[in-house]
């Protein structure tokens, strides 16, 4: 019996499923561990990567194209890998030491001397063939989470169909798997070639909303070409201008907060830190692009609204999002506090780079709680210390 099943917003296969015998022989573990198996052996692979964000209640969708390159042994390193990503505008580049991208528009280079892998989002790694070699062994041994497998049939060829969820969790781009601080589950849907156990697409939706995530890999291959040997260093890249990337570190309590002025959202006026002079202020960094963000707006309306006597003020900076899309946001996620706009350059001031970041403000105006996301035990016992 055929049936579809919808693996993005996009694209319907059609899958027959196997005849139940075969169905009874398989075993989540013992695929999850060929697969692990698979990918710990493995040398190099190669494949054109696919990246599909759709938030469809929100009408936002984004799809990425790149070819990819991993070196998972690399010869020059006794653990670890390196990679490259090439798509139209831009090539990412880990060279097992630094992570440089080339911006081919602007021409120029941005290196990371030290890159941290451990992020959840990474437009290139996210549950990407890298993350699920460090993040199957420690699934294969998790005793607690929920395994299901089935087999299937794609376009005449044989697969699994490997299903687990994340409490409150999520799998970060170096194959950690890290609580998210959002009341969200996450489910993965990874399809694995059967005849060698190589994953070739990813799914990873949530149980709050429509948003999803889909990551493919076709024409994946253990023998692509080898790039260029220069092509790993980024003084080869003769032809871009070179932009060192920034270390930052989210500001300490006990600092001053930097003073700012920007402008409001919806008026021609525009709001500064210092004007707040003798009042609690919390601060949000925030993208419109970002799940994280969105679900934590009706918990900072209940924190405004919980302290509202207390005249705490609460301001929400947006980076750089256009006004077409800071309005979206707003009509559909009704946030009750002060928008304020273009706030990138004071995000860095505040040692921000991940979002949502919060910062809380004394009368005084020194620092005394920051939090890369909200955790809202923390941050009332912040606030109800200033009382």
């Amino acid at each position: 019996m055929n049936k579809y099943i919808l693996l993005s917003s996009m694209t319907v296969l059609l899958l027959a499923t196997l005849p139940a015998a075969s169905q009874k022989s398989l075993s989540a573990d013992l695929v999850i561990s060929h697969v692990a198996n698979k990918l710990a052996t493995v040398k190099t692979l190669g494949y054109k990567y696919t990246f599909e964000y759709n938030y469809p209640a929100r009408e936002s969708r984004t799809v990425v194209n790149a070819q990819a390159y991993l070196d998972l042994q690399p010869a020059d390193q006794k653990d670890g890998f390196k990679f490259q990503f090439i798509s139209d505008d831009r090539s990412s580049v880990y060279n097992g030491s630094e992570r440089f991208i080339t911006d081919k528009a602007s021409k120029k280079l941005y290196v990371d001397n030290s890159p941290s892998f451990d992020s959840i989002g990474d437009i290139f790694l996210q549950n990407s063939p890298l993350s699920l070699k460090y993040v199957l062994p420690k699934l294969a041994s998790d005793k607690h989470t929920r395994k299901k497998l089935t087999a299937t049939i794609i376009n005449g060829s044989e697969y699994y169909l490997l299903e687990f969820t994340l409490i409150t969790s999520a799998i970060t781009a170096g194959g950690n798997i890290r609580e998210t601080r959002v009341d969200q589950n996450a489910t993965y849907v990874v399809t694995i070639d059967k005849r060698t156990f190589l994953p070739v697409a990813v799914l990873q939706t949530n149980d709050k909303n429509d948003e999803s995530l889909k990551t493919s890999f076709s024409g994946i291959t253990e023998k692509p070409p080898v790039p260029e040997p220069l092509s790993w260093y980024f003084s080869s890249y003769k032809d871009y201008q070179l932009e060192k990337k920034e270390k930052l570190t989210l500001i300490e309590t006990g600092k001053a907060a930097p003073n700012f002025t920007l402008a409001n959202f919806g008026s021609n006026s525009s709001s500064s830190l210092d004007q707040y002079r003798g009042k609690l202020v919390l601060l949000e960094f925030w993208i419109a692009h970002c799940g994280f963000c969105i679900a934590a707006v009706p918990k900072i309306n209940a924190v405004a609204q919980k302290f509202r006597d207390k005249d705490l003020q609460v301001i929400s900076i947006n980076m750089h999002d256009p006004t077409s899309t800071i309005e979206f946001f707003k009509n559909k996620n009704n946030p009750e506090y002060r928008i304020l706009t273009g706030g990138d350059s004071i995000a860095k001031a505040f040692g921000v780079e991940a979002f949502p970041a919060f910062v809380l403000v004394d009368a005084n105006g020194k620092v005394i709680y920051s939090s890369g996301g909200l955790e809202e035990k923390e941050l009332d016992a912040a606030i109800l210390a200033t009382f």
